[in-house]
């Protein structure tokens, strides 16, 4: 079996590792190729496309990027022509893969969806959409998969995948010394985001803001985390 992803963040990644290793459990011989990244190739994936090229935030960057999405789903097409996988498992990232989606489904592949398009939070149009191109909703929410039905589309609640990866290995106390926080700090988390455009957007102005809070208080700590898809 022939089973080709489309992932395009760094969270994307995460969970479609997940389905890989878990793929590999059930059969061992099953080939898996697509868009992805190093979790994904620590997997088994064979990237054909490596996300680190992707991640741009913004209007103006988004417009500015449009002729690279339309040559990267251009290329993506040719793999699926050249690989003919049996299925297309997209895992989020719907502005661009509803369209990928669209064309699989245009050369009959069939198309599963990992975590789908939040229909019921906003765009519930796309309903209509995911009923035309996709085959099967994995949806992680019972709410979800109710909002999908409403569409009559063919979905099925697999819970959400946060509950298997996040799991704490510290107590309190131990994470505490293990970074080396101090317990009467005032303790601050910056958070970036996981695509090289957010980080370069957003953590210059995170940086001066904690130069203000230190002006202001006297004992402060702040940790930053650093997703996997940032050198």
């Amino acid at each position: 079996m022939k089973v080709m992803f489309s992932a395009g963040e760094a969270s994307g990644d995460t969970h479609a590792a997940s389905v890989a290793n878990a793929l590999r459990e059930i059969d061992p011989s099953v080939e898996m190729f697509g868009m992805g990244g190093t979790l994904m190739e620590r997997a088994g994936v064979r990237i054909v496309y490596d996300i680190k090229n992707l991640g741009v935030i913004g209007i103006v960057e988004i417009v500015k990027s449009l002729p690279k999405f339309f040559k990267l789903r251009t290329y993506l097409k040719r793999v699926m022509m050249k690989e003919k996988p049996d299925i297309l498992v997209c895992v989020d990232y719907p502005g661009f893969n509803m369209k990928l989606a669209a064309v699989a489904h245009e050369l009959g592949i069939p198309v599963l969806y990992y975590i789908a398009p939040t229909i019921w939070a906003w765009h519930s149009s796309r309903g209509n959409t995911i009923r035309k191109y996709v085959t099967k909703v994995a949806s992680i929410f019972p709410f979800e998969a109710e909002a999908y039905r409403k569409y009559k589309c063919d979905v099925e609640f697999v819970g959400h995948p946060l509950l298997d990866i996040v799991h704490p290995t510290m107590t309190k106390e131990e994470a505490e010394e293990y970074f080396g926080a101090r317990k009467e700090a005032k303790k601050v988390l910056l958070m970036p985001g996981s695509r090289k455009q957010e980080v370069l957007s957003l953590l210059d102005t995170m940086l001066k803001s904690g130069e203000q809070l230190m002006a202001n208080h006297e004992d402060i700590q702040f940790f930053l985390p650093r997703a996997h898809t940032i050198d």
